[in-house]
């Protein structure tokens, strides 16, 4: 009796700890897009957002949001690193979108919102919400400098400049938490041993044997990936995406 009141007190308080990591996160991120936005906005000397353009940017956030979720259920194996773990989708794209049309804060709302829909309303999660926190940590680690970076210039070279800057950072803080923190957590969750999870990346790849190298030719690769096509998706889009986005930027303006 006592040893399974001892095992339910440290689950909880694993669990308390987890959802401390959470939030401060969260609260780190929607700080850097909120004042990296502001700061963008300023030196590019655009007026504040309208009533009217607020209220279409919740709209579309919506709109994106939903079709976010829907992506994350489009996972593709990769043939680097074990499929059982890591798969390949294509959901920051809407992100990405919402960035670019808005700014930094509201392609974080998309990342956060898809994920509460796709655990609530599509599919519940099979990784104790480790996989999902990944998942919002490292997209926002790519949509918010991409969208930073874009809103300064507002032109195509400034999103190919960003859409760089933020593949190379999603690819190098993505390998570093998910040594450091997500693979050791999820770990700890399931009861496995860190090593039972580098095997599974050794059978693929020989060259795997420790958790450094589990991270460099799994986990950077994969996000590399990621970040590099939906970059270059919304280039290829992005004459009909700032079309529409013109249209909100000239109705901000008779609004202001």
């Amino acid at each position: 009796m006592l040893e399974n009141m001892k095992k339910c007190i440290e689950k909880a308080s694993e669990s308390l700890q987890f959802l401390a990591v959470v939030l401060l996160t969260a609260v780190l991120i929607v700080a850097v897009a909120y004042v990296g936005g502001k700061c963008a906005n300023r030196l590019a000397k655009r007026p504040t957002p309208s009533k009217k353009t607020t209220t279409l940017s919740i709209v579309c956030c919506g709109m994106l949001s939903a079709m976010a979720a829907v992506l994350m259920l489009w996972e593709v194996p990769v043939w680097f690193a074990p499929p059982s773990l890591y798969k390949m989708d294509l959901s920051d794209i809407p992100a990405l979108v919402a960035g670019i049309a808005f700014g930094p804060m509201e392609a974080v709302i998309v990342e956060f919102v898809k994920i509460v829909l796709k655990v609530l309303v599509i599919k519940p999660t099979s990784t104790a919400f480790v996989g999902e926190y990944a998942n919002f940590v490292v997209g926002c680690a790519f949509v918010v400098p991409t969208c930073l970076i874009y809103q300064c210039k507002r032109t195509a070279k400034a999103f190919v400049v960003g859409g760089i800057g933020g593949t190379l950072i999603m690819a190098t803080l993505g390998s570093a938490l998910n040594a450091i923190y997500f693979i050791p957590t999820l770990a700890d969750m399931f009861h496995l041993p860190v090593d039972a999870i580098i095997q599974m990346g050794s059978q693929i790849n020989g060259q795997i044997h420790s958790l450094t190298s589990f991270v460099f030719f799994a986990v950077a690769p994969l996000n590399l990936m990621k970040g590099g096509i939906a970059t270059l998706f919304v280039l290829l889009a992005y004459r009909g995406l700032i079309a529409g986005v013109r249209l909100i930027w000239e109705s901000q303006q008779q609004s202001s």
